[in-house]
């Protein structure tokens, strides 16, 4: 055969290398012509005319013809294949961000992830208990939709006290560049073009400093000459709300402070939502759906579904067949006949008598013979669990449902005796702040619990600051606020600074001697005793204390360290950053004792020790709870940890303790009840306390009066929650996924980066630098061509990525394939993971190129590396993708395998894991057309192609009735709410007709108008994606080998 000069070739024995004949003329020798080709993967060599064939002479793109040929390519082809398909699409049954983090590994914080993916209104309520890592979560989700979507700009909206957590967490565990702002410095982000952001940005305001006054309004008509920065943000993002999203993701954190839809916060959560894409919500509130706080929170994800209180009690009572059905389905013990009263009760349900999906099932009905498999009552159970009309609005996860081992709390009491000079001090401040209170008509908590409570954690301390004034009496004032700020939910609440000095000022006794409330001070002898002990008796440990008050921080530090006991302190607003503070915490061997104020520990982890102090102890059992989450959390190592509680005897301290939180078990387990909720009852209980002269059977009345009403709180907690837990999905499903994906690294690996630019650069680009010069074989020299080093460049100034990477300039650099964002790279090295500039520029390229890659692969999987439920044997695979779009879109990477001898088919989730083992851990098999009748090779993929042909038009099905329900659904509540909202503004518009006010009415025929505009326009919408767009192609098939 004559190879001319520019033929395409390929190689017989690995079809998946090919080249191009060069000019240079062939030699001829006894065994035949030597023809020189110039491979793509930049080698050049000459090889007998036997060991290559034109392109022209096979269709590369057709598996068939290539199995006639005995044409298959090797492993490497399988994993270029895949990472092509991975790193240019958006499947739904890969985890983006898995492995790339700088997180360990828990299923359960994958769950919003998913579920969110899966959700068709872009947001979601993670309502998980405290100390489970929703914060890692929202990160997970923000890596996840950085990866998919090229997203760019993240939003954290957070109570202030916990701003240099999202920082600290944002950069550290996730790679991101982010800040702390103002109003002012958000405005000006967001007027920002979207390229300007470059390779992504976060900014973390806090409630506070986000929201407008409770007198904006959006028609302007309140509007001070001179508006806040505040202001002008609530203006800018209403101008906003119809535009492009001004931001890709906004987070929520402690979102019930957002509860009261009457407020400014509810306001500011409302206006950030009409400028994103995507909201996720964090609290650890538990959920109840009886409850308006719960309704307003989800109305504010999804005003189309939830557009009424109403609305929302029918979708509740629409959905309890449908769970009851899913229960029975999930109980093995159930019948056909059993779960088919439920679903005809679904169906009779108005809500979703319209629903395609329940009538798909109901057309093809469970049988007995079915419900005999697992694989078939998960399915029907996932499928239920989909048309679950709240299973896309709300995630939550308890401590109970993840950990197999639960951490026991080990409390002690101790019950310290005041020396008479801190009893002095501690009558003289009881008596005149309730004769201050009784004087002033003042029933505050804040103000009357502010002395009593600074006392008992310290006299020494508090009488210092007192007497000393200035910084010190302002810091007693604010540490108080603040937590009192939290309680509160950040709402404007009336507080009168100046009243609370007047408090301090009255009940400071000028006699008191700070020499001798040092030299007597019992509390600190006691912690002095039984720290000193513990710390010689284990020496390797460390102990946290906490203390609301920075003033007895202060002192309690300077006390120890003159004791001879290496501290660190801990508290707001210090010059060194709070992780710092941790880490050297953490990592000293000298440093024993952390002193911190509970503010300034919100959201921090401590989980390395398992000894906690409280050394004043927070009325509130929501407080305490933070407290001791900071160690009783995911990551905690110790079997039990151990809490000490100090406090003075005979104080109203201890009758708390002893008649409140040791009956409500405070310190064992977690009240869980939302912190606010629980404040309610803690300021009546102040109230009552400091108000007024009581005597002591009186108080004890009190306080068991506020433990009763806690007590009920926690069973009418237990008892809705559970209720709501039965109504939510259960998502076994996702679990099992998440699994999976971990277990056979079903994410982007360094291995699948390395070959997806080595095989772009070897076939597209001659001249290229990819070289190992090190033993490390991640460390790779790179220099791109000129051409290239320039296309790249100009794709970094157009997308903002300009100082990303040094490719572009066309030098020589050392690259360190590692996929994790948040790795820092060491000097003269960059790090190449999935956002490196040069991956995208080659995702683009490709799909620009409409590049396709080997199809027909042979591979073999070893006894050690395949797993025990896969028998030993050959197995063909035929891998499609296909994608949906609608209300939301999906791409699914889709595989079916059968075993070649007897054609058994394996399921779908089998397959998959078929595949990410050969493409983990396949290797090349060579002379696999020698060992395997093409005939049948062929018989075996046409099959495995019909099969996936059926389960294409089943999944279509189901897509196109989710997608139908779901927008008949929100067509149906943008009716209702219609209904209610028209017939109101007509009466009011006849009103003023009647009444003659021309400019009033006028006003409101204006509104109407608005309104019908807004609803035609929202319809329309929905309408555009009512219908689902599908799409299929091949990606690639194959033998695979699995030794015994």
């Amino acid at each position: 055969m004559s190879f001319d000069a520019g033929i395409a070739v390929s190689s017989i024995d690995n079809p998946g290398r090919q080249g191009v004949v060069t000019n240079t003329p062939a030699r001829k020798k006894p065994s035949g012509l030597y023809v020189q080709v110039r491979w793509s993967d930049g080698g050049v060599d000459f090889v007998h005319e036997e060991e290559i064939e034109p392109l022209d002479n096979l269709d590369s793109q057709d598996p068939f013809s290539l199995v006639e040929k005995g044409r298959y390519g090797r492993a490497a082809d399988l994993r270029c294949n895949l990472t092509y398909v991975h790193l240019s699409g958006r499947l739904a049954n890969l985890v983006y961000a898995m492995g790339i983090t700088n997180t360990e590994f828990y299923p359960h914080q994958y769950r919003p992830l998913l579920t969110l993916l899966e959700s068709p209104i872009n947001g979601l309520l993670i309502a998980d208990e405290v100390g489970l890592g929703k914060t890692i979560e929202a990160g997970l989700i923000w890596t996840e939709l950085r990866a998919r979507f090229d997203m760019r700009r993240l939003l954290v909206v957070c109570p202030a006290m916990l701003r240099e957590k999202w920082r600290d967490e944002l950069r550290n565990r996730f790679g991101v560049d982010a800040q702390i702002v103002k109003a002012e410095d958000l405005l000006d982000a967001m007027r920002q073009p979207r390229h300007q952001i470059g390779e992504g940005k976060a900014w973390i305001i806090s409630y506070q400093a986000a929201r407008a006054s409770r007198a904006w309004r959006p028609d302007g008509k309140t509007k001070p000459k001179n508006p806040s920065a505040r202001w002008q943000l609530a203006d800018f993002l209403y101008e906003n709300a119809e535009e492009e999203p001004l931001i890709d993701m906004v987070v929520f954190d402690e979102a019930h402070y957002m509860r009261n839809s009457e407020s400014a916060t509810w306001n500011l959560g409302e206006l950030l939502r009409g400028v994103s894409d995507y909201q996720a919500m964090l609290s650890a509130t538990p959920i109840s759906l009886q409850n308006q706080d719960l309704f307003n929170l989800l109305r504010l994800l999804d005003p189309d579904h939830f557009s009424s209180v109403q609305d929302f009690t029918r979708l509740i009572e629409s959905n309890k067949p449908l769970v009851a059905a899913r229960d029975a389905v999930l109980n093995y013990q159930s019948n056909s006949k059993q779960i088919m009263s439920h679903l005809q009760a679904a169906a009779d349900e108005q809500l979703l008598m319209k629903s395609l999906q329940l009538a798909a099932v109901l057309r093809d009905p469970p049988t007995d013979e079915r419900l005999a498999t697992k694989g078939y009552r998960a399915q029907l159970a996932d499928t239920l669990e989909r048309m679950n009309l709240l299973s896309h609005a709300i995630v939550r996860t308890r401590k109970r449902d993840v950990q197999e081992r639960r951490v026991t709390r080990d409390v002690r009491r101790e019950e310290v005796e005041m020396s008479p000079v801190e009893r002095e001090l501690y009558l003289a401040v009881t008596d005149t702040t309730r004769e201050f209170a009784w004087r002033r008509g003042i029933s505050d908590g804040f103000l009357l619990a502010s002395p009593q409570r600074q006392v008992t954690s310290c006299p020494a301390a508090v009488a210092e600051a007192w007497l000393m004034g200035g910084n010190s009496a302002e810091e007693l004032i604010e540490d108080l606020e603040d937590e009192y700020e939290a309680e509160l939910e950040l709402e404007e609440v009336d507080q009168s600074p100046l009243s609370l000095r007047e408090l301090l000022r009255a009940t400071i006794p000028r006699s008191v001697d700070l020499a001798a409330l040092r030299r007597e001070d019992t509390k600190f002898a006691r912690l002095l005793t039984v720290a000193g002990d513990f710390l010689r008796n284990h020496p390797q440990e460390k102990i946290v204390l906490f203390t609301t008050f920075r003033a007895t921080a202060r002192y309690l530090v300077e006390r120890l360290l003159r004791e001879g006991f290496s501290s660190r302190l801990l508290w707001g607003n210090q010059a060194q950053n709070k992780q710092e503070v941790i880490d050297e915490f953490r990592l000293s061997k000298t440093l024993r004792i952390l002193v911190s104020t509970e503010v300034a520990a919100e959201g921090v982890d401590l989980q390395f020790c398992r000894v906690l102090v409280n050394y004043d102890l927070p009325w509130n059992p929501a407080r305490i709870e933070q407290r001791i989450g900071r160690i009783d959390r995911l990551g905690q190592q110790a079997d039990i940890v151990h809490i000490w509680n100090l406090y003075f005897k005979d104080t109203i301290d201890q009758r708390i303790v002893s008649r409140l939180l040791d009956r409500l078990r405070i310190f064992e387990e977690a009240l869980g009840e939302a912190e606010a909720v629980v404040g309610d009852q803690i300021r009546k209980l102040e109230s009552s306390l400091l108000s007024r002269q009581l005597t002591q059977v009186e108080e004890d009345a009190e306080i068991e009066r506020a433990a009763q009403a806690l007590e009920n709180l926690r069973l009418r907690r237990e008892e809705l929650e559970s209720n709501a837990a039965h109504m939510m999905a259960h998502g076994q499903r996702v679990m099992e996924r998440i699994e999976a994906a971990h277990e056979l690294a079903r994410r982007v690996t360094e291995t699948d980066l390395y070959i997806y630019i080595k095989d772009y650069l070897n076939k597209y680009w001659p001249g290229h630098r990819f070289v190992q010069e090190t033993d490390d074989s991640r460390l790779i020299s790179i220099q791109l061509p000129g051409e290239l080093a320039a296309r790249l460049d100009d794709f970094l100034r157009t997308e903002g990525l300009i100082g990303k990477t040094q490719l572009g300039a066309g030098g020589v650099r050392i690259c360190r394939f590692l996929n994790r964002v948040s790795e820092i790279s060491r000097r003269g090295e960059e790090i190449i993971h999935q956002f490196h500039p040069l991956i995208r520029f080659i995702s683009r390229d490709l799909k620009a190129r409409n590049e396709h890659f080997y199809p027909l692969i042979a591979l073999r999987l070893g006894g050690s590396e395949q797993q025990s439920y896969l028998p030993h044997g050959t197995y063909v695979f035929y891998i499609r993708s296909w994608a949906f779009s609608g209300v939301r879109e999906e791409e699914v990477l889709a595989v079916a395998a059968l075993r070649l001898q007897d054609g058994n088919v394996l399921d779908e989730d089998a397959a998959d894991q078929l595949v990410q083992l050969a493409r983990v851990n396949g290797c090349d098999w060579l002379g696999a057309d020698q060992a395997v009748a093409p005939c049948l090779v062929r018989t075996r993929l046409e099959e495995a192609e019909t099969l996936l042909d059926g389960r294409y038009r089943i999944a279509l099905e189901r897509k196109r009735n989710e997608n139908s329900d779901r927008a008949h659904f929100q067509l149906d509540s943008i009716d209702r709410y219609l209904d209610r909202r028209l017939p109101k503004l007509h009466n009011t518009l006849q009103t003023h007709i009647d009444a003659g006010r021309p400019s009033l009415a006028n006003m409101t025929q204006g509104k109407i108008d608005k309104l019908l505009a807004r609803i035609n326009t929202r319809r329309e919408r929905i309408r555009e994606k009512e219908k689902v767009l599908a799409d299929r192609y091949f990606v690639c098939a194959g033998i695979l080998q699995v030794d015994g």
